[in-house]
């Protein structure tokens, strides 16, 4: 146990410390791999978002959690934060998956102005905490709606 708390502490004063020198400590790299649906009643959904996140560091690099947000067509719909504790070896890319709840209601809402515009846009933002810092994330697109 005091081994565990020595190498986060010293890892956590080691990405703190040398965060601004280039080619000692790199920034995680975070990318989205898939948005995919479970879940689904009349009322309400689930949201299922796998982010690869890569360590190109060489030591590990302990996860602390995930804060997010997801808007469509510029209206919050979904937000959270996720305590996700999970450690990323040297040099490896690991995916983490968050479950966002979707409420049906509030999406119906938004349903005329999608059909009006024939689009929907999506933003999802959000970070990985890491011990000391924070990698945001950020996704935008857009699908066609029919008639």
């Amino acid at each position: 146990m005091l081994k565990r708390i020595f190498a986060f502490v010293f890892t956590a004063l080691l990405l703190q410390a040398c965060s601004g020198v280039p080619g000692i400590v790199e920034q995680p790299k975070v990318s989205i791999q898939n948005i995919g649906l479970q879940n689904i009643s009349l009322t309400q959904g689930t949201a299922i978002v796998t982010l690869n996140v890569s360590n190109p560091n060489p030591f590990p690099l302990p996860i602390r959690g995930i804060e997010y947000g997801l808007s469509l067509n510029g209206h919050p719909v979904a937000s959270g934060d996720q305590v996700q504790e999970q450690s990323i070896g040297a040099g490896q890319e690991v995916p983490v998956s968050i479950p966002i709840r979707l409420d049906f209601v509030e999406l119906a809402r938004l349903a005329p102005v999608a059909w009006r515009e024939r689009k929907l846009q999506y933003d999802l933002t959000g970070a990985v905490r890491l011990p000391l810092i924070k990698v945001p994330f950020q996704r935008q697109g857009g699908v066609g709606v029919q008639q």
